[in-house]
């Protein structure tokens, strides 16, 4: 079940078919999903190629927890995950969440001390006796199930809110080149931690940062040697942030001391 009826206030347009690096976001979404598996749309008609169910919430806007309780009615299967349509990297998350749903009702991620109910899995037939309608809470819908939760890195349960997370998402997947590669970012470095052995965080957002400063500040091949060159610094001890900012002042008056050299 995909949701896509929010009000994206925030970023002041449609979310789910505001395009992140030549892709709608409610397509980004349907795209993981394999082509065998159903798919409920809650919201206005996404107009895509694949077959999709098309439900409405009533009244239209009347938040997540309306929107399940207007779409399980149109769900066929036991077990129902639930995606946003504004989470591009939703859909990897409760494919392993559907292989880990124990005797609980619902299983869903926790992401930085925050549960996530809008990327999680659920029994259909207890999300139908909770009975949701506009004006009742998730905290409200999960409060009557059996929940298990599990922790999920961050970074995977990214929302494109504001247009500063539409700019991280948009940096994040051109830098990877994802079209129609069927991986992600963060699928990326989680498999080049497991390659080298690593249990560190790794905080993208500010390594491209760093990347992006070297390249426009100095040239584009000092991008990936200054991003080696600021894990050795952090490797040593270095404090990441701290360093990574030193490393983009420098880069922001390269040109001009160059110049005056």
């Amino acid at each position: 079940m995909v949701l896509t009826g929010g009000g994206s206030v925030r970023l002041g347009r449609d979310k789910a078919t505001t395009v992140v690096a030549g892709r709608r976001m409610v397509d980004r979404v349907l795209d993981q999903i394999p082509s065998g598996v159903p798919v409920v749309v809650v919201g206005p008609d996404p107009r895509v190629s694949r077959p999709v169910v098309v439900a409405r919430e009533d009244p239209p806007r009347g938040g997540p927890a309306a929107a399940i309780g207007a779409g399980i009615g149109r769900v066929e299967t036991e077990l129902v995950a639930v995606i946003a349509a504004d989470m591009p990297w939703a859909a990897a998350v409760v494919v392993e969440l559907l292989g880990q749903l124990g005797p609980e009702q619902a299983l869903v991620p926790i992401a930085d001390g925050f549960p996530q109910p809008l990327c999680a899995v659920y029994r259909s037939d207890a999300l139908r006796a909770a009975d949701a309608a506009a004006g009742m809470s998730m905290r409200e819908l999960l409060a009557g199930l059996h929940v298990r939760t599990i922790p999920v890195e961050g970074a995977r349960m990214m929302d494109i809110d504001t247009p500063a997370d539409l700019e991280r998402a948009e940096r994040s997947l051109a830098i990877m080149g994802t079209e129609g590669k069927g991986t992600t970012m963060q699928d990326w470095v989680d498999a080049v931690k497991d390659l080298l052995g690593l249990d560190v965080d790794v905080d993208v957002d500010l390594i491209l940062d760093v990347a992006k400063d070297a390249a426009h500040g100095v040239q584009r091949p000092a991008a990936p040697v200054t991003t080696y060159l600021l894990g050795l610094a952090v490797a040593a001890g270095a404090d990441p942030v701290q360093a990574a900012a030193s490393v983009s002042r420098m880069a922001d008056g390269w040109q001009s001391s160059a110049a005056d050299a």
